[in-house]
């Protein structure tokens, strides 16, 4: 197969006509796989702009999930060449951000579970987060998790699809839209704080989610 992407976690490459396979490196465990695709198959049971998940496979001894490919690119490198269009592509970033935050559902795990999931092992001397975290409100809506421009495929047509679905998982919208605005602040604040203004979102409003996002981003790389 030809490799087409790579990510920290996974390598994508070509597949069957119209379908890529995600192929996670080795050692990647199997239940993650399984948790990645069970959650692309309820976005796109809720009609949110991604890529159609098939099936789980194994290849030479990697899992792996086979998805539809989307002919298009990053909207990362597509800013790269293009910066010109940068506010017109933050309002469709900013329009599919919020048609994901319109779905509700609870066929996934709620944000709670997801972050003290990811805790477990790695923050001992750190115990009081997960305190805070079940303090949290709770909330039903969709939260992609890891919504920025590196998750954000556009088309040559111009049509955004979201990628990534590791962390997807049910909250409040204002968590989802603290983690992007905190990945977009790290990189430019201007334009982090244009988003919030796409978004209808004032920042004072992501305080409590944006210190807990701030205390558990350091324990959120992948060993």
């Amino acid at each position: 197969m030809k490799i087409i992407g790579t990510g920290n976690t996974a390598e994508v490459f070509e597949y069957e006509e119209g379908k890529v396979c995600k192929l996670f490196i080795d050692g990647y465990p199997k239940e993650y796989v399984a948790l990645e695709y069970r959650n692309a198959k309820e976005l796109y049971r809720l009609g949110i702009r991604v890529p159609q998940p098939f099936e789980v496979v194994e290849v030479s001894g990697r899992n792996g999930i086979i998805y539809e490919k989307i002919e298009g690119v990053s909207l990362s490198q597509y800013l790269l060449e293009r910066r010109e269009c940068l506010a017109e592509c933050l309002d469709e970033f900013a329009r599919l951000h919020k048609e994901i935050l319109k779905q509700k559902s609870t066929n996934l795990l709620s944000y709670k579970e997801f972050l003290k999931g990811m805790l477990v092992g790695k923050c001992a001397k750190d115990a009081g987060l997960f305190e805070k975290i079940q303090m949290l409100p709770d909330g039903e809506t969709v939260l992609h998790g890891d919504f920025h421009t590196n998750n954000v495929l556009i088309t040559k047509e111009g049509t955004f699809f979201a990628i990534d679905f590791m962390n997807v998982c049910y909250g409040p919208a204002l968590f989802d839209v603290a983690r992007t605005f905190h990945f977009m602040n790290e990189i430019d604040a201007a334009i982090a704080d244009d988003y919030l203004r796409r978004m209808d979102v004032e920042k004072e409003a992501l305080g409590q989610y944006l210190d807990i996002v701030r205390e558990c981003r350091k324990y959120e790389a992948w060993e």
